[in-house]
């Protein structure tokens, strides 16, 4: 065989083997389009660790339930850091970092967050974004993408996270 037979049937092969590996994903039914939603839980505080004279770090833990977009009802639980030693908005204002994790009938998604909570004319409101931790979520959420924006009404307890999700295999 000459050179060039040899180098035509390479990259017939190369060829071949390059779509298939395009072609896995969606034969394995993976989504090539991020997924948008809104979720809005209500919580309720289980658990507070108040070192705020001393460190100005306040943590607590809220569990609660909602609707997660079109995956339907959840329950969530947040444990979250508050740094009460800045005010990134004034007087009465601190900043958070935490962990939410939403459990669905599909599978647990886990997401990272980050806040400011600020003292408004309608009273204390939260704004910041939100991550997804593929690594940590479970079922079909393993191996996920995401992030998005939260909105937080403290009086009302109310939590709303709206963004993209993109599954790693298909939609649950």
């Amino acid at each position: 065989m000459t050179r060039e037979p040899v180098r035509r049937l390479l990259s017939v092969v190369g060829v071949g083997v390059l779509a298939s590996c395009l072609a896995l994903p969606q034969a394995l039914g993976a989504t090539t389009a991020s997924e948008r939603f809104a979720a809005t839980f209500t919580e309720s505080n289980q658990s507070v660790t108040n070192r705020m004279t001393d460190l100005g770090v306040f943590q607590l833990i809220n569990t609660g339930s909602g609707t997660f977009g079109p995956y339907g009802p959840a329950t969530v639980v947040l444990a979250m850091s508050q740094d009460r030693s800045v005010e990134p908005c004034g007087p009465g204002s601190w900043t958070n970092a935490g962990t939410r994790r939403i459990t669905l009938r599909a599978g647990v998604l886990i997401l990272r967050e980050t806040a400011e909570v600020c003292d408004t004319e309608i009273g204390l409101v939260g704004r910041g974004t939100w991550t997804v931790d593929g690594a940590s979520s479970t079922g079909p959420f393993a191996g996920a993408r995401g992030g998005g924006r939260i909105g937080v009404y403290l009086p009302a307890r109310m939590t709303t996270l709206w963004g993209t999700l993109k599954l790693r295999f298909g939609s649950t």
